[in-house]
């Protein structure tokens, strides 16, 4: 254990450490990657990575960018070239070099479509040159816009300006890999005999479907000042089994807080609950490519008969504020807009909704079937049930489908839904983080919606540097959204989590959800 005067800034001066510094987290459900060109943000697999792997840059505990694997860059006065300067002797887990080629490869591998990776866009988002004709496939990976002059430099060049690129960085999809394990390994490189990592920990087992263990990486950057020794993610979709697993001292920190504890907890340990507002929001998501949900009538018939305020207090009840939107209320002078409805009362937004549904053809004669499809948690189904019991009010019958993390996925990915519980996240402070996925043929569009002005909106605002007219333009976009209603916002993601009260470094505010376990610590009680 390195000594007081050797730990990171985040502890206290005379702080008592406690002797053991090892940390439990409940992690939601199994990850089904742990490549970081290839694990989607906001999974179970994202959370692992996090501690594994660390980009170019990372976030500290007010969830500002500071300098990860790079010491400090440059930025063009064109703003089209970015210059990062990697920090001396920087080394894999393994004790090999880790070098800006490895960026370049990584950054090849993880956009170059015949890999099926789905976060390329993110090289999209960032206006890397050539990433679209890459993504397109009518340009080679080796064209896209990142070289390395030296061992320790690496040069980005954009295709136009683009004022959150830094920010995007520390997304996983930018993370490096090590080159010769992946090439000798292939899929298989993931597997803990093999697993060469940079981040400040290594994996060291994975058992699926029960956990994955994780231990310090004595060749990471900042290994000296890390506290915690190693760290368990537990597979637990139930937040019956995390409550009883953590009311036991078995686990450290949940994934999330039931609602009936939350409350109790709120009364007698406050302390105990933290609590992030993130650059998302929780929704519904229509498959508006089948019947009768390519009906925009139908979908706005059953978003306007959802009671937000009752499902914010009587259901989830953790200080959710409710979403009309899906672009959240933390981004700083963006107004997003508020359908006309939101004033109306209940009784007008039922008589309301029935029209459509009837001018749809639907009746109490003809009902309306809806098939509601969530991943395993006693929260999706406290919010189904909820969300159901309101669209009945209309004569809709709720078919209800619970399907494991994975198979939720899949069938998300491949249209394999009607009504789907889901979530629409920004990876960066700028409504268009959250807007893209919405547009046409995007890799993230699970809703199919296409609308040939929203696009034109987006275009348009990427193009406006002056922020009052680029946020004018995501308004107006936006608006598009909520006439169409290719998914119905509920409300806007304020994650609460259970945390031991000896467990210390809990970051302030990352709207990205990054929690890093090496800027976490255990004290003596």
């Amino acid at each position: 254990m390195p000594t007081l005067s050797a730990l990171a800034a985040e502890v206290p001066s005379g702080v008592a450490l406690a002797k053991e510094q090892y940390l439990v987290r409940a992690n939601g459900a199994e990850p089904n990657t742990l490549d970081p060109g290839l694990v989607g943000s906001g999974s179970p697999g994202d959370v692992i990575v996090n501690d594994l792997f660390e980009g170019l840059v990372i976030e500290n505990l007010q969830g500002e960018t500071i300098p990860g694997q790079a010491a400090f860059w440059t930025i063009s006065k064109d703003g089209q070239t970015i210059t990062f300067k990697l920090r001396d002797q920087l080394q894999w887990s393994d004790g090999s070099p880790l070098t800006a080629q490895d960026f370049v490869y990584a950054w090849r591998r993880a956009v170059d479509p015949s890999t099926g990776n789905t976060t390329s866009f993110y090289f999209q988002t960032a206006n890397v040159l050539n990433a679209e004709a890459i993504i397109a496939g009518e340009k080679p990976a080796s064209t896209l816009g990142v070289q390395a002059p030296d061992d320790g430099t690496l040069v980005i060049t954009l295709a136009r300006p683009t004022p959150y690129f830094l920010s995007l960085m520390s997304i996983k999809t930018f993370f490096p890999v090590p080159r010769a394990v992946v090439e000798q390994y292939g899929d298989a490189w993931t597997r803990a005999e093999h697993f060469v990592s940079n981040g400040a920990y290594v994996l060291k087992q994975w058992v699926p479907n029960e956990k994955v263990e994780v231990v310090r990486n004595p060749h990471y950057r900042d290994n000296e000042t890390t506290v915690i020794d190693g760290v368990t993610y537990l597979a637990l979709s139930s937040q019956n089994a995390e409550l009883t697993r953590y009311r036991a001292g078995e686990i450290d920190m949940t994934n999330r807080v039931q609602l009936e504890y939350y409350q109790k907890l709120k009364q007698t340990n406050p302390e105990q609950i933290k609590a992030l507002r993130l650059l998302g929001s929780y929704v519904y998501a229509f498959n508006t490519r089948v019947a009768p949900f390519d009906n925009p009538d139908i979908r706005r018939a059953l978003n306007l008969v959802i009671d937000r305020q009752l499902l914010v207090e009587k259901v989830t009840g953790q200080g959710e504020p409710p979403a009309y939107s899906v672009v959240p209320d933390i981004i700083p002078g963006y107004q997003a807009p508020e359908p006309a409805f939101a004033s109306q009362s209940r009784p007008e937004k039922l008589a309301q909704a029935r029209e459509l549904l009837s001018k749809a053809g639907y009746s109490q004669a003809k009902p309306l079937t809806v098939k509601l499809t969530y991943n395993t948690s006693e929260n999706h189904k406290k919010i189904a049930l909820a969300i159901a019991s309101m669209w009945k009010q209309l004569g809709v019958k709720v078919e209800l489908e619970n399907m494991e993390w994975n198979a939720y996925l899949a069938a998300k990915s491949t249209g394999d839904f009607t009504v789907a519980r889901s979530y629409a996240f920004g990876d960066f402070a700028e409504p268009s983080s959250v807007l893209e996925s919405f547009t046409c043929g995007h890799v993230g569009n699970e809703s199919g919606f296409c609308n040939q002005t929203f696009d034109r909106l987006l275009n348009q605002a990427a193009n406006t540097p002056e922020k009052a007219q680029r946020y004018a333009l995501f308004s107006q976009a936006e608006q598009i959204l909520l006439e169409n209603s290719p998914v119905i916002p509920l409300y806007h993601y304020n994650h609460t989590r259970l945390v031991r009260s000896s467990l210390q470094g809990f970051p302030e505010n990352n709207p990205k959800g990054n929690i890093y376990a090496k800027d976490m610590y255990f004290i003596a009680q």
